[in-house]
């Protein structure tokens, strides 16, 4: 159930609804981001780029609603700076910048609702669980992962659970580093209220991609998050935790853990937000989240996980402090807008190693018409030691907009 399985099983759900139907009910949507960005990284020559990244889909939804087809594909162009490494032209003298050139079919997906409660979705799709800390579609690369699944969704009232099976990791950039996979995840939440929501979760993950064995795991956990406010101070928290061990594929023995968790207090445009993060590793092995997005939650500069790793093998402490602000504008042209800074230290879970200090800065600008500025740094400044990263910065300047 690999390669020909997404065709087989799209072909065969549109094969239902008329062609008619499906044309009298088109509507097209777009995505488009230009950024810039730079990074210099100790032992390296600087690298910089500037690329678009265009998104471009159509939606069928016929009259009777029961069915929705969507189609999308994604294109990135470099408009300059070749001095960087990449997956498709590797230049190590250089820092990476990982966003290649590439065309593809990001999503191809067709969702079925026979009544209000279930949903099936089948084909090329986006998916994101729990913030997308161990299930996401990660977006921060020019290339979006998405995924080749099924999945069933019942909900009813405040209850939803979820079951997908999933073969495919379209990974990129491009197809050339897609992972095929075997896993099935398992998924419900109930939201007895704005302060409380809790949810459940068992991914039995699959991996037999060569060299890639060790990222298959059970992985089982809880998370727990909810906002209330107190007198005019508003407040949200969250916390996971999740446990994980060796199967499948899988040649190595581990059992490992993940915390993370965090608490957030707004006044007005202000925010103060506390976090603490803890992934486990033995030494050899660390907390596997291989179908996730891990930008963000281990510092902007991306020094610690990859390759489908959250945490390098002897686990990662994150103990980090948001301070922001932002407001709404009442202007024809601004809509609003939110500035800030986020400090980190990080140390070794498994070892209690110091492993630097890293801190983000950021100024987000929302515009009409869906058209959106960033302008965001990060600074990972490490304690130069043999078994930590390399220092690194990073700046990018992002021009968006949607229809």
């Amino acid at each position: 159930m690999k390669s020909n399985t997404l065709s087989l099983l799209l072909g065969a759900g549109v094969g239902l609804v008329p062609q008619a139907a499906f044309a009298q009910s088109a509507e097209v949507f777009g995505d488009f981001r230009a950024r810039y960005e730079t990074v210099e990284q100790t032992g390296k020559l600087d690298a910089n780029s500037l690329t678009l990244r265009s998104r471009v889909g159509v939606r069928f939804k016929p009259a009777d609603e029961r069915f929705t087809f969507l189609a999308e594909a994604e294109n990135n162009i470099t408009l300059s700076g070749d001095d960087r490494n990449t997956s498709f032209d590797p230049r190590p003298q250089f820092a990476t910048i990982n966003d290649p050139d590439f065309t593809e079919l990001n999503r191809a997906q067709l969702t079925f609702a026979p009544n209000d409660a279930l949903t099936f979705t089948v084909g090329r799709q986006y998916l994101g669980f729990d913030g997308n800390r161990i299930i996401g579609s990660p977006g921060w690369r020019q290339d979006k992962n998405s995924h080749d699944a099924a999945m069933a969704t019942y909900e009813t009232g405040a209850f939803e659970a979820s079951y997908v099976y999933h073969w495919q990791l379209n990974k990129g950039p491009g197809t050339d580093f897609d992972w095929d996979t075997d896993a099935h995840l398992f998924h419900a939440s109930y939201e007895a209220s704005d302060a409380f929501k809790v949810s459940g979760f068992v991914y039995l993950i699959d991996i037999p991609e060569a060299g890639r064995e060790n990222l298959s795991n059970t992985t089982y956990g809880a998370r727990v998050t909810g906002s209330t406010d107190l007198g005019e101070i508003g407040v949200s928290y969250d916390l996971m935790v999740a446990a994980q061990n060796d199967s499948g594929s899988a040649t190595a023995s581990f059992d490992n853990t993940l915390v993370d968790s965090g608490v957030a207090f707004a006044y007005g445009g202000a925010r103060l937000a506390l976090g603490y993060d803890v992934v486990s590793g033995d030494g050899n092995v660390a907390f596997a989240n291989p179908l996730a997005s891990n930008h963000g939650t281990a510092g902007w500069a991306d020094v610690f996980h990859g390759g489908g790793r959250a945490a390098p093998a002897d686990g990662l402490e994150d103990f980090n402090v948001e301070v922001s602000y932002g407001a709404s504008v009442d202007s024809s042209a601004i809509e609003g807008w939110r500035a800030g800074l986020i400090w980190r230290d990080f140390s070794s879970e498994n070892t209690s190693n110091d492993l630097g200090e890293e801190l983000d800065a950021f100024v987000n600008v929302s515009f009409a018409n869906n058209v959106s500025l960033s302008v965001q740094m990060a600074d990972y400044d490490g304690p130069d030691a043999s078994y930590a990263p390399s220092d690194k910065t990073k700046y990018w300047v992002t021009l968006g907009y949607k229809f």
